[in-house]
């Protein structure tokens, strides 16, 4: 079907015969269609240091497979995934090949979402409701992970465990856009004399080593290794999928149901950080209803979506989530996906992100939480 990226390995549809049930007697069934999900990573020498990105993709498929095996059986069937059936691990060699067979969601969502594509409208109401009930499943069930075999940023897991096999976890900060794994396109964002250069880098205050305003949102996101209830966000954090984008969902042919896969980014977060890459990279720019200028506030439609999903993860969850504290871990997003855009490139819908992040940043309510941190 696939090559996966780099030449990690390959995803192929596989046709497989069912036996007869030797115990009833019954016939056999036609052919199905199953998914092999191939993992040959590029052989490199496990004790010396690698490459970031490289430790990213040979963790993240370790990380992936721990989720389909150990955490998507929890998940309730309406919240569709793939499920699955066998899979093969040698963590204890990352140069070995690992594969897994995997249900295909094709059976039940036969249509696919297209590389960096719009969804239609029915399609971006059935993903919020998706990623809302995944988020609002999860969100009390994380406090009893163990955190300290969730896996760290790539770098720093290496630097612990001197090893590039991951603990069985997940990862301890979901996602892969993050600052803390994306210092060195920080530091060319911070060099190139661009606004977000001057908007993003520049230090919160006149304080010498004070942090600037993309460290303090950064660490504002970040679950903690060891968990801390005081800190407000704490009571907030979930599982999240880590890589929303239209290419990783399948949908029914109405588009009333969606099923995600690619698990690889699948980690501690706040649900809003998969909707800021939901909302720039594959929800129809009409549908956020704001006429476009250089500075632009919420718009009707991007509120009507929000508060669809706020709705939904309360239901789910049984927790509360106010409105305004939505909306201040909301804005923190988006200047978060924004600096990450900004030093990596810009696609999707990103004169709205960049007119709501201009817009945001000059708010009283942001000065005033920017100072106090």
């Amino acid at each position: 079907m696939q090559s996966l990226w780099a030449g990690y390995g390959h995803i192929c549809r596989l046709r497989a015969v069912p036996a007869s049930d030797l115990s009833t007697g019954l016939p056999k069934q036609g052919p199905i269609s199953l998914i092999l999900k191939y993992i040959s990573p590029p052989a490199t020498d496990p004790q010396h240091p690698q490459k970031e990105g490289h430790l990213r993709k040979i963790l993240s498929y370790q990380i992936e497979q721990y989720f389909y095996t150990d955490l998507a059986p929890q998940m309730p069937k309406n919240n569709a995934v793939a499920e699955c059936l066998s899979s093969i691990d040698k963590n204890s060699n990352p140069n070995a090949s690992t594969a897994m067979i995997l249900t295909d969601l094709r059976q039940a969502f036969p249509l696919a979402g297209e590389k960096r594509a719009e969804l239609s409208e029915m399609q971006v109401y059935s993903t919020i409701d998706w990623l809302a009930s995944f988020h609002g499943f999860w969100w009390d069930k994380t406090k009893s992970f163990d955190r300290s075999q969730m896996n760290l940023p790539p770098l720093q897991h290496f630097e612990k465990t001197k090893s590039m096999n991951a603990n069985q976890g997940v990862w301890l900060n979901g996602g892969y856009t993050y600052l803390a794994t994306r210092r060195d396109e920080y530091d060319d964002l911070c060099s190139s004399g661009s606004e977000w250069a001057a908007s993003l880098c520049a230090q919160s205050n006149h304080m010498k080593d004070a942090p600037s305003v993309a460290e303090i949102v950064a660490k504002s996101l970040s679950p903690f290794a060891g968990g801390n209830e005081e800190r407000s966000i704490s009571q907030y954090e979930t599982l999240i999928h880590g890589d929303v984008k239209s290419e990783n969902l399948f949908t029914t042919a109405s588009g009333d149901a969606v099923a995600f896969f690619d698990f690889q980014y699948v980690g501690l977060g706040l649900g809003v950080c998969d909707l800021a890459k939901l909302f720039t990279c594959s929800v129809p720019e009409w549908m956020l209803e704001t006429p476009l200028s250089n500075k632009i506030g919420m718009g009707a439609g991007e509120e009507k979506l929000l508060r669809r999903y706020v709705g939904r993860i309360t239901e789910i969850s049984g927790k509360d989530y106010e409105w305004d504290i939505f909306v201040s871990h909301w804005e923190r997003a988006l200047v978060d996906w924004l600096r990450f855009q900004a030093s990596w490139g810009f696609w999707g819908n990103t004169a709205w992100l960049e007119a709501r992040v201009r817009h945001i940043l000059q708010t009283e309510d942001w000065k005033l939480w920017v100072e106090s941190q």
